[in-house]
């Protein structure tokens, strides 16, 4: 089965058809995410404590900046997924709309019949050349919203963003790291620039976003790149511009966070209309 990987972009964020041919390494996104897995190897998440093993009747659901992973239960196979990437601001306007805030209690989303039939719509009209964008939109909001009904408690305030919620030196830390995504300082270094110890930090990443520095510098690094190669920059220099000491090192970087290799991501984002996707049963 060829590797297949698609991308629809719309005011909720990105909605992302892959086949994931391998493992993913701890790893986080700015943007809540929602996993559903339509076929294939079977695979297994982690997020904190917390395992999820994909299924007809559960997909992962995962807050912003939340750490998390995904295995293979299958040596050699492959699992294919219907991945959203919902922005902040999507989900911010919902909720104010609602008077209520959306987190994902638990990272289990249990899928019911209308949930799953409401993914397969949303999975034909990205893989449908001929779709107007605007009705693949309409689709997958309300797919998102949901699911989100579904799966997200009620909670007195939204999640954790970036934002004044944060201990003002977690906030620093984070400044520092997005101004100097290039850099190679280790997290002690940056500790020590913030007027922290690096238990001190490593707690405060853990207590307010629930993951670590590494994971979370990881993030911004992922999210630089993607950028970049998106916009067309040769990949090499993106390696290089990004501390790499070379693009192969870059390439297994890429690929181990996001499950796709640099230049099947820059195909998807040029020309979002993917090959077939075979094997999935219906």
């Amino acid at each position: 089965m060829a590797e297949a990987y698609a991308l629809h972009e719309g005011a909720f964020g990105t909605a992302i058809v892959l086949e994931l041919r391998g493992n993913l390494v701890p790893h986080a996104h700015s943007e809540a995410q929602i996993a559903f897995w339509l076929g294939g190897a079977r695979g297994t998440a982690r997020v904190g404590d917390e395992r999820v093993d994909y299924s007809e009747d559960l997909a992962l659901g995962v807050n912003a900046f939340e750490s998390h992973d995904f295995a293979l239960r299958e040596d050699g196979g492959v699992a294919v997924f219907l991945v959203f990437m919902v922005r902040h601001e999507w989900l911010k306007e919902r909720a104010d709309a609602a008077r209520r805030g959306f987190r994902f209690a638990t990272p289990r989303v249990h899928i019911d019949a209308a949930l799953r039939r409401a993914c397969w719509q949303v999975l034909d009209l990205i893989l449908s050349a001929q779709s107007p964008r605007a009705a693949v939109d309409d689709q997958v909001e309300r797919l998102l919203e949901a699911a989100t009904d579904a799966a997200n408690e009620v909670v007195p305030r939204p999640h954790i963003a970036l934002g004044a919620s944060l201990d003002q030196r977690l906030r620093a830390a984070i400044a520092h790291m997005r101004e100097h995504v290039s850099d190679k300082a280790t997290i002690d270094e940056i500790a020590g620039r913030v007027g922290l110890s690096r238990g001190h930090l490593f707690a405060l990443f853990r207590e307010q976003l629930n993951t670590t520095p590494q994971v979370f510098w990881s993030a911004v690094r992922v999210e630089e790149a993607m950028r970049r190669v998106g916009d067309g920059a040769p990949l090499t220099d993106v390696a290089l511009d990004l501390g790499f000491s070379a693009p192969g090192n870059f390439s297994r970087f890429f690929k181990e966070h996001t499950g796709v290799s640099p230049s099947i991501f820059r195909r998807a984002v040029r020309a979002p209309l993917p090959s077939t996707v075979t094997g999935v049963p219906r």
